[in-house]
């Protein structure tokens, strides 16, 4: 997930982390909704390959419309390499 995506409220968004290096430690991912309420915090993520690492968010068809934050943290050892980005929701209505 290295671009800004757009989703319907109530989508499942399957988010993806490649790593420049393999077979890290441990890959966390937290979701901030748009007022910056943790809505998932610090969850593994599932290993695809040893640099492929995905999480299925099942976005609530009742959420807040706004920009989501994604906190995705690689671990290797001692070390934590930290990615930022985000996704935007939109009613279902439309």
């Amino acid at each position: 997930m290295g671009r800004h995506e757009t989703y319907e409220l109530g989508t499942a968004i399957k988010i993806t982390t490649i790593l420049s290096v393999a077979s890290p430690t441990s890959v966390s991912i937290t979701i901030k909704d748009t007022s910056n309420v943790v809505l998932i915090n610090s969850v593994a993520m599932t290993e695809d390959t040893t640099t492929v690492f995905s999480y299925v968010f099942q976005s609530n068809t009742t959420g807040l419309i706004g920009d989501y934050i994604v906190i995705i943290d690689a671990v290797y050892g001692t070390y934590t390499s930290r990615a930022v980005t985000k996704f935007t929701t939109v009613d279902n209505d439309l």
